[in-house]
């Protein structure tokens, strides 16, 4: 039988050895990861925790700046509302009987040109009561109707009559007319300058008065450069005084005025024939944006 010498003992002694440190080694390196991996883990479970905490209190801000923004929103559209609700009561309060009936005048010619195919609805656009502030809003200009078309702008000036109208008369046409020097003599008119001169029923209807609107003629024309240079518009828009008839058939005209920047038209046929040939007849001077940019303009200021 064999037996194992000092040497080979020795040598087992030392396998035997290597192998428990061996094995303790692995046991210490799979407890030192598994501590390790705890470590981690409890990290990771913090910072998970510090991050959900983070979120909630991130969706708690969120939520109350969503509160009060909207809350915000809501305040500044009440605000708008009731304000553009004043302004609109403002302007009807504002507005005449005139003004309402050329209002349905011009929006009715609008409708027809529409119907008949002659314009498309964006050609042409009404505006009425509008205002126009200068010099930093110190002065504020009125607007009875701005009428905005491809073929040009119109500033309208609306006023009811029972009578008639002397647009252009002067000196010239005292001979057919020889009462109107008398008019003109009381009213301190120069004879040679073409004046409008208005015979209206009084209210009392029993009485007649002379009206001259050549001061106000003139009025209209400064507005509309004045409209012209504060827009940037291509072009001068063109003046009109129009009279309403207080009844049918209440209103004529004797017109002198040989050319003039301003037209001076009586009852629906003439306002009617003149939107009828200058808006479908006339010179495009201006694109849809540009009158989509005047009116917002204009709107902006409203």
């Amino acid at each position: 039988m064999n037996s194992f010498g000092p040497l080979e003992i020795g040598l087992i002694v030392a396998i035997i050895v290597a192998i428990i440190c061996l094995i303790l080694f692995f046991v210490a390196l799979k407890s030192k990861k598994k501590a390790q991996k705890k470590v981690e883990d409890q990290y990771k479970a913090r910072e998970k925790k510090l991050s959900d905490e983070h979120e909630e209190e991130l969706e708690k801000e969120r939520i109350e700046n969503k509160k009060t923004v909207t809350k915000q929103k809501e305040e500044y559209t009440a605000t708008v509302s009731s304000k553009n609700r004043e302004i609109d009561a403002l302007k009807l309060f504002s507005k005449n009987h005139s003004e309402y009936v050329t209002d349905m005048r011009l929006i009715g010619i609008r409708e027809r040109l529409v119907n008949e195919k002659r314009i498309r609805p964006e050609d042409m656009h009404i505006m009425a009561n509008i205002f126009l502030p200068k010099n930093e809003f110190s002065d504020v200009q009125r607007i009875s109707h701005l009428v905005l078309t491809r073929t040009g702008l119109y500033i309208i000036d609306s006023q009811l009559l029972k009578g008639h109208v002397y647009n252009g008369i002067s000196a010239g046409q005292f001979k057919e007319q020889p009462m109107m020097e008398q008019v003109f003599d009381t009213l301190d008119l120069d004879k040679q300058s073409p004046q409008t001169l208005v015979l209206d029923q009084n209210e009392d209807k029993n009485s007649l008065s002379f009206v001259n609107y050549s001061d106000h003629l003139n009025e209209i024309e400064k507005l509309a450069g004045d409209i012209q240079t504060e827009l940037n518009l291509k072009f001068a828009p063109t003046t009109i005084l129009y009279f309403n008839p207080k009844n049918e058939g209440a209103v004529t005209i004797s017109n002198y005025a040989q050319s003039s920047s301003s037209k001076v038209l009586v009852g629906p046929e003439q306002l009617d024939e003149f939107f009828n040939k200058f808006v479908f007849h006339g010179r495009i001077q201006y694109t849809v944006e540009d009158l989509q940019r005047i009116m917002d303009e204009i709107e902006s200021f409203n």
